[in-house]
């Protein structure tokens, strides 16, 4: 059994091509241990390798090629064995964008099977995803050259184990941020590569764009990791953990806030309560609240509630109105006529602004927009509205959708004019 170090960190400061996931930090190469690494900021999303004495085995490879090209530039500072293996810890773009470069130096391409499904998802809807990508993470190009995915050599359903210079490399698939999560374990020296289930935020399960996520999956999954007694957890983003008891708390608080948000849920799932009241209801404990591995600044509690209704309800919410409803326009005009002053519409909306009440300005607002005579006024309004919301918050979501959804107000409105 190779001996675990205290890991060491190796830095980079002239990696090329890389996006950070942390603005204005450096890239990193952890050495977590006797052969074991994490490559941290090379790109979005973290790579990881271990070398053994008969090759490396390479797991993730950040979301382009220039980033796989900079992990693989670290790894021949350290060894000339060949790759041997690549393996996906899931489809995301951001961990197998750079795929490419470890394929052409020889490597295996292992992953779940629903990983091509995903692919084939991606290809299929490429310019809606490249519009929400964009939305999401807005210093990141999206829009350039098409991906050209490197689909799974060797695709696995429940698990897959093979062996490579005296260690053993067990792969298990499990539910969480996506349906073709591989955690990679290396039992011989208890080291976990376990992807998106930990990345030092709330959970991102229910994401406002993306499709469904497994909150219940997710906990589950992290129990089971927690059983193995892992000494080294590399996750798919962010620093290491490395201690045994940051270790426990960053999968117990992550397993117990998902766990109590799930069975909370699903009790007023089972009372009928309306989506609505169980977001303002269901509140976490206050140590899960304060954990410093579920900052909400990616994922959101409220985020995971709609997840797990979306999940498990259908899309009507209760209100037979909803059922068939009128278009929006309709309706808008309606109330609009009932009210009978764009101005008096608009003065309250600015009233509700310098309350700080923006949430409400917004809906004020909307019956407004496209009506001809205030529309500029409202469309102005409600993109200062959204401006102030991105600058007063501070998770990844929210700060982006209101900011580049202001951005666009402003290009309809020029547009118009």
């Amino acid at each position: 059994m190779s001996h675990i170090q205290n890991q060491q960190v190796v830095t980079n400061d002239t990696a090329k091509g890389r996006v950070n996931w942390s603005a204005g930090s450096d890239s990193q190469l952890i050495e977590l241990g006797d052969g074991y690494y994490s490559a941290i900021n090379y790109g979005l999303g973290n790579a990881g390798f271990v070398i053994t004495g008969e090759g490396v085995v390479v797991i993730d490879s950040t979301v382009s090629a220039a980033g796989g090209e900079a992990v693989l530039a670290e790894i021949r500072k350290l060894t000339d064995l060949p790759i041997r293996y690549l393996i996906y810890t899931h489809g995301h773009e951001d961990h197998v964008g750079g795929a490419a470069v470890f394929k052409r130096e020889g490597a295996t391409v292992i992953g779940h099977t629903n990983v091509a499904p995903r692919f084939d998802r991606y290809s299929r809807l490429r310019d809606h995803h490249v519009s929400i990508n964009t939305l999401q993470f807005q210093s990141v190009d999206f829009a350039g050259d098409k991906p050209s995915y490197v689909y799974p050599d060797i695709a696995y359903d429940k698990e897959y184990t093979f062996e490579l210079g005296g260690r053993t490399f067990r792969l298990v698939h499990a539910k969480g941020e996506t349906d073709d999560a591989t955690i990679v374990y290396i039992p011989e020296d208890r080291v976990v590569y376990i992807g998106d289930f930990i990345i030092w935020t709330f959970p991102n399960v229910g994401n406002p764009n993306k499709v469904l996520r497994y909150a219940r999956e997710w906990y589950e999954t992290l129990d089971r990791v927690l059983s193995w007694q892992p000494r080294i957890i590399a996750p798919g983003h962010g620093p290491s953990l490395t201690e045994p008891g940051i270790i426990n708390k960053a999968l117990r608080d992550t397993s117990d806030a998902l766990r109590f948000l799930e069975e909370q849920t699903v009790i007023h799932i089972n009372k009928g309560s309306s989506e609505e009241t169980a977001i303002l209801n269901i509140q976490l404990p206050e140590h899960l609240e304060q954990s410093p591995f579920l900052r909400q600044v990616y994922g959101t509690r409220e985020f995971v509630i709609r997840g797990i209704y979306r999940r498990y309800t259908g899309w009507y919410n209760g209100n037979p109105t909803h059922l068939a409803p009128a278009p929006q326009e309709q309706v808008r005009q309606a109330v609009l006529e009932l009210i009978g002053d764009g101005a008096k519409i608009l003065a309250k909306a600015e009233n509700l602004k310098a309350k700080g009440e923006l949430q409400l300005a917004l809906h004020i607002v909307d019956l407004l927009i496209g009506e001809s005579g205030k529309s500029d006024e409202a469309r102005t309004l409600k993109a200062d509205l959204l401006l102030e919301l991105s600058d007063r918050s501070q998770n990844l979501f929210y700060h982006n959708y209101y900011r580049g959804s202001a951005k666009q107000l402003k290009l309809d409105a020029a547009a118009i004019v």
